[in-house]
């Protein structure tokens, strides 16, 4: 009897594992060049026919860069001592993202939400909201305009990962 409670906790833990598993290579950098790059990875881009802001939006947080997608808000939110995406009505602090990979020391934190694109990345069954920006316009005329840094939502497990990139290798 220990063995088959044994045996279904270890199939609890790798069925979660492979739920809560990181975007594959292809998938992060389509979202960070914010365009389809591979056959298996799609792609769409999310055009805000009107942006909005909002004081007080929720828990605190004010609605900096809000627009809608499928019926609810999407978007970027502050108070005074965090950030965060807004994904279909809810709050994911970006000091709460997982980071992928080496992110050159930059911790996730604030971007211009004005200058970033905003995405929907799917492959593997999988999709996410995606928010690709290159640091607020440094380096558009050198080699760091290459450099992109992007959050990635896991759509169904929620997940937040942080990402920073050069997207030419």
């Amino acid at each position: 009897m220990k063995w088959i409670a044994l045996a279904v906790l270890a199939g609890l833990i790798v069925s979660g594992a492979n739920c809560a598993a990181q975007p594959n290579e292809s998938l992060v950098n389509s979202c960070l060049r914010a365009e389809t790059i591979v056959p298996s990875v799609t792609v769409v881009s999310l055009s805000a026919d009107e942006i909005t802001r909002e004081d007080k939006y929720v828990d605190g947080f004010d609605a900096l860069y809000k627009f809608e997608y499928r019926g609810s808000d999407v978007g970027y939110a502050e108070n005074k001592k965090d950030q965060a995406l807004i994904y279909l009505g809810k709050l994911y602090r970006l000091s709460m993202a997982r980071p992928l990979g080496d992110s050159h020391g930059i911790k996730p934190g604030p971007f211009n939400p004005a200058l970033a694109q905003w995405s929907i990345a799917s492959g593997n069954n999988k999709e996410f909201f995606c928010v690709s920006f290159n640091f607020d316009g440094l380096g558009r005329s050198g080699n760091f305009q290459n450099v992109r840094g992007g959050y990635l939502l896991d759509a169904a497990t929620k997940s937040l990962y942080f990402v920073v990139r050069d997207i030419r290798k």
